[in-house]
């Protein structure tokens, strides 16, 4: 089975509390869709800031959820001195923080910031067919290089979304991957 590959790049996922914080009552609208469970990027964006640096317009990804949470690369982590685990989402224990800033607030975001663990999407449907579960992992290789295999990844199941293999941009790029491309399950 062909599925595509989703280069995954530093976002963040807000609680109604610190949107509120960030971007007031009427700044809360989407740009454009994109494809997973209804999901869409706010047309305002925020800064993160850690220890060494900052990332200036950085996408929030809506809607907004029970608890903030920013996902970041290894690479992005160094660069603003930011120490973050490699997590699945949702799995905030023990996690980063990193302030979060607009013009209009911040945010100390405490027990938020991830290293996300690469994953595959899948529909309830396509993951019992499939014998499947959430949190399960599973082996994919690259189509064009099957010689590029990526193990443990990570099952993330949502009868809204639609098959994708996620990947930090840091992964990505070791093996000159793009979004686009394709993996085998």
């Amino acid at each position: 089975m062909e599925i595509p590959v989703v280069v995954q790049h530093r976002h963040v996922h807000l609680c109604e509390h610190d949107a509120q914080i960030l971007f007031g009552t009427d700044n809360l609208t989407s740009s454009r869709m994109i494809d997973q469970r209804d999901q869409y990027i706010f047309s305002r964006k925020v800064s993160l800031h850690g220890s060494k640096g900052s990332f200036e317009d950085v996408c929030v990804i809506g809607p907004v959820r029970d608890q903030t949470q920013v996902e970041i690369s290894s690479s992005d982590a160094y660069a603003i001195g930011l120490l973050a685990p490699l997590r699945v989402s949702g799995d905030l224990e023990r996690s980063g923080t990193v302030l979060l800033k607009t013009d209009l607030g911040e945010i100390r975001a405490k027990s938020s910031t991830i290293i996300p663990m690469r994953h595959l999407h899948l529909p309830l449907s396509l993951a019992e067919e499939l014998g499947l579960s959430h949190h399960d992992t599973v082996s994919l290789t690259l189509k064009e290089y099957p010689e590029i295999v990526f193990d443990h990844v990570v099952i993330r199941i949502h009868p809204a979304f639609l098959p994708a293999f996620h990947l930090t941009k840091d992964e990505a790029a070791s093996e000159w991957i793009q979004t686009g491309d394709h993996v085998i399950l």
